[in-house]
């Protein structure tokens, strides 16, 4: 399965320093209607005001290094291109956090103490314990500070767009109707429910070394066929592979989570079946299946409150992004960073799902995760 699991607040956009040399663009002020201008940014000045507040460069620029940081440990280079965009990003996330802010004002919307510390502690109980939440502070370049500013400016965004948007839901009407318009995305993919046993094989090992493996796996092969044996201890005896502890358990997976090879040979067999030698870039693969769940449709009462979960994001999503491009129809934005432009295409709101960040943000998240498990617990390339 895949084990890449990305929480919102590690996630806020960030962008890269760098120097831009050339002259920068004549100031032309925006007026109603929400078109920012550039103008000429000074030392350590702001990077952009809304309606002529400051947006500070101080946290401008620690949200570019916490980026940085997060490209660094994926083993990534900025390219110029994708760098701009993430800097476009950044300023568009924290002009719309300056207009959430200032519209918050003027309705006397506010987060007090309370609703902010309980938000707080919720937020922590989903690391399971405090060395597991430092240990996500530390990964992400953060400080519980951060996380806590974070948090304030979400809870703040909501209880704005909870005064100001329609109270309207979708009903299980929509769902049933979603359901049925999308019934291909509710079946649920055959199953099988597997253990195995590997002999590892190397790139750079001889040919006559291999035939040993080989060998090795077909005389266990031939044991874990023999009635009554174990095949749990068997894989505690012989595999090697990170499932050894746990007897060769790879768990319960559809098609497409395994290497090609392992999964064309278990998916073949039937419940009970002991299959192998089966030769993958890992090694060779000894494999028993215990269940297989054939492809089933899912239920409309099974999937009804995902459905409608997932609609009223999309709801609440979409009247958040009208939200603020009503905002921004009367705001006055200058663009103080240079090189730097929020005409470029759109990046998803604040408090929206992708995270701001579009593409740039995928960029980074592809870095880490977007592999598919294998059958020794190593992640390999999809075929």
């Amino acid at each position: 399965m895949r084990r890449h699991t990305l929480l919102w607040s590690s996630l806020l956009v960030a962008a890269l320093t760098v120097g831009l040399t050339g002259c920068p663009p004549k100031k032309d002020d925006a007026g109603p209607g929400g078109t920012p201008s550039t103008a000429t940014a000074s030392a350590g000045g702001p990077v952009a005001k809304v309606n002529g507040e400051d947006i500070g460069r101080a946290e401008f620029d620690r949200q570019m290094d916490r980026t940085r940081s997060r490209f660094q440990r994926a083993g990534r280079q900025i390219a110029p291109a994708l760098e701009t965009r993430l800097k476009e990003n950044l300023v568009r996330k924290m002009v719309e956090e300056e207009l959430i802010a200032q519209k918050a004002k003027a309705e006397g919307v506010t987060v007090n103490d309370a609703e902010l510390a309980e938000k707080v502690a919720e937020h922590k109980t989903r690391f399971g314990s405090d060395k597991a939440f430092q240990s996500f502070l530390e990964r992400t370049n953060q400080t519980e500070a951060d996380v806590k500013e974070d948090l304030q400016k979400n809870l703040l965004r909501d209880k704005l767009f909870a005064k100001l948007l329609s109270s309207s839901e979708p009903t299980e009407a929509d769902a049933k109707k979603y359901y049925e318009e999308n019934l291909e995305k509710y079946k649920q993919k055959e199953q099988i429910k597997a253990a195995h046993i590997l002999f590892k094989v190397e790139k750079d090992t001889k040919e006559s070394d291999k035939k040993q493996r080989l060998a090795e796996a077909k005389k266990v092969l031939a044991e874990a066929k023999k009635p009554g044996v174990d095949f749990g201890e068997l894989a505690k005896q012989h595999s090697e592979g990170p499932t050894k502890e746990r007897a060769g358990d790879l768990g319960t997976f559809s098609r497409g989570r395994m290497v090609k090879p392992f999964e064309d040979a278990a998916f073949a067999a039937k419940a009970g079946d002991v299959v192998g030698p089966v030769e993958t870039q890992f090694g060779y693969h000894v494999i028993k299946v215990f269940e297989k769940t054939p492809e089933s449709q899912r239920t409309f009462d099974e999937v009804k409150d995902s459905i409608l979960t997932s609609l009223k994001a999309r709801q609440k999503s979409k009247a958040t992004r009208d939200l603020l491009d009503q905002l921004k129809t009367t705001a006055k934005v200058e663009v103080l960073e240079p090189g730097v432009s929020l005409d470029a295409k759109r990046a998803p709101a604040v408090g929206e799902r992708p995270l701001p960040g579009g593409d740039a943000d995928k960029a980074a998240e592809g870095a880490q995760g977007g592999e598919q498990d294998a059958p020794d617990g190593a992640d390999a390339p999809k075929p």
